[in-house]
């Protein structure tokens, strides 16, 4: 029985090792982020600070998924989309951590990096979540905010709707 505990430990670390030299060369070839390490609470219970993500470059963004995008500080966030606006063409999303009261759009961390979308010009508006204000025009004005796709970076790797993480390896 330790043979083969110390058999599966072995080939997660070598599976583990491996995605570490991809991410690597990947970033170093392409300019990919293939990685990304979760930093602070925003996405608790579903991520917590030290967890591991694989990051898809995708353009291809779905109400639900989680993305990374760059925020106005140059600092890569973590958080779902919960609104999908086409404003004439442009594609933005509404993001927000499952953890956070509001949306990124109406605080400080992105709602600079973020594109306005007057309410004449808005075409199309998903959402999906319970969560979601539509009210949320009082706080913004009378227009929709959203992250441009320009600014996102890729999307969590998930399977069958399942986020696929590595828990517990990094600790500060």
């Amino acid at each position: 029985m330790n043979k083969l505990i110390k058999a599966i430990e072995s080939t997660i670390l070598i599976i583990f090792v491996l995605l570490l030299i991809y991410a690597n060369a990947a970033y170093y070839f392409w300019k990919q982020i293939v990685i990304a390490v979760v930093e602070g609470y925003s996405m608790n219970p579903l991520l917590y600070e030290g967890d591991i993500v694989i990051i898809l470059p995708s353009r291809n963004i779905n109400l639900g998924d989680v993305v990374i995008f760059k925020n106005d500080r140059g600092e890569y966030v973590i958080h779902r989309v919960i609104g999908i606006i086409n404003c004439s063409g442009k594609m933005l999303y509404m993001t927000k951590g499952d953890n956070n009261q509001f949306l990124d759009q109406v605080t400080f961390i992105a709602y600079r990096s973020s594109i306005e979308c007057p309410a004449g010009k808005l075409a199309i508006l998903q959402t999906g979540y319970l969560l979601f204000d539509l009210n949320i025009k009082r706080v913004v004005g009378n227009a929709m905010r959203g992250i441009s796709e320009v600014n996102i970076a890729g999307k969590a790797l998930q399977l069958d709707g399942v986020l696929i993480k590595i828990s517990g390896l990094i600790t500060r």
